[in-house]
């Protein structure tokens, strides 16, 4: 396995990538208790500073469900702490440009919490490394597209929603094709986001199953 280079010439490397793509802002996201992504913008000025020595992000992700309700039976972070800053640690290995966010990078963050999801994996990845094991895994997305918007939704209560096409036809070549800006631009954009010097790119492929609005990637 290649060896990660040293914190400074990474960093010395990165703003390289960022004047030969023009990156003017960087969102930087970590994990919450629920696993669910939660992060931020901060400026090229915030982010160069948090490169080299991490930033404080609010440890009350480790204390919320996904819909921002705070747990009241929570021991690591509560109102008995007052919902402090954990320090976090950028990963500069999972750099990415969003293709749909114009001039933005991307980064996770690592943080010194024992609740943490992504430092509970990295864990038990260095424990079957030390068993002698290669941990590889992948992921298939399954997802539905409607014609609707965040307020739409809402409004039917998340249900009678409009599919992107009509009936069932699964695998549909006519319907995909019907759809094909939508499809294209799709494919187009989970390939250039997976792109990075360190990552190798998977191809995401979209198929229609049980019914034209069920997309899998």
């Amino acid at each position: 396995m290649e060896a990660a280079k040293p914190r400074k010439a990474q960093i010395e490397h990165l703003r390289e990538e960022f004047r030969k793509h023009g990156i003017r802002k960087a969102k930087l996201g970590g994990f919450d208790v629920d696993g669910v992504l939660r992060g931020k913008y901060v400026s090229l000025d915030k982010f160069w500073g948090a490169a080299e020595s991490g930033l404080g992000f609010c440890d009350v992700i480790f204390g919320w469900d996904s819909g921002d309700a705070l747990y009241d039976n929570a021991s690591v972070t509560g109102w008995h702490t007052g919902y402090p800053d954990a320090h976090a640690t950028v990963d500069l290995s999972t750099y990415r440009r969003i293709p749909w966010e114009e001039a933005t990078a991307a980064f996770l963050l690592d943080f010194e919490m024992p609740v943490s999801p992504r430092g509970v994996l990295q864990k038990v990845e260095q424990k079957a490394r030390a068993m002698g094991f290669s941990v590889k895994c992948a992921s298939e997305y399954e997802f539905f597209l409607f014609k609707e918007t965040p307020e739409s939704v809402r409004a039917k209560g998340y249900a009678g929603l409009s599919a992107l096409s009509p009936g069932m036809f699964g695998y549909s070549w006519l319907r995909a094709s019907e759809n094909a800006p939508l499809v294209h631009d799709l494919l187009e954009k989970l390939a250039r986001s997976t792109s990075s010097s360190r990552a190798s790119t998977p191809k995401p492929v979209l198929a229609c199953t049980r019914r034209p609005s069920a997309t899998t990637v």
